[in-house]
C-alpha cells in the first residue's frame, strides 16, 4: 500500500516527520509523493498533527503490475483549452 499527506495549512510549509528518519516538506494544500505505509504507520508526529487538522491522510493500494495492466497504451490525459467560453479570441 502507498500513503499520500496533504497540508491543510493556508500559509507557511509544513515539516513532517516520517518513520524512516526522512521529513516531506510540505506547502500548502499540497499533496506529498507516494510514500510507503510503513512511513506513516504509528507514528506519533503524524497523528498529532492530524488530530489538530493540520494535515490529511490518504491510504491507496498500489496498482497491480502485469498482463491486466496493458489495456491502455497511452497515459496522458486529453488537453483541455485554455480559452473561456465566449471570450474573445
Amino acid at each position: 500500500m502507498t500513503a499520500r499527506i496533504r497540508s491543510l495549512l493556508a500559509s507557511g510549509p509544513l515539516m513532517v516527520a516520517l518513520n524512516s528518519g526522512r521529513t516531506v516538506r510540505l506547502s500548502p494544500g499540497r499533496w506529498s509523493a507516494d510514500l510507503r505505509d510503513a512511513e506513516v504507520a504509528d507514528n506519533a508526529d503524524l497523528d498529532k498533527l492530524r488530530r489538530r487538522g493540520d494535515i490529511e491522510v490518504e491510504l491507496a493500494d498500489e496498482e497491480p503490475e502485469g498482463p491486466a495492466d496493458q489495456g491502455e497504451t497511452s497515459g496522458s490525459k486529453p488537453q483541455r483549452s485554455r480559452k473561456r467560453p465566449g471570450a474573445a479570441g
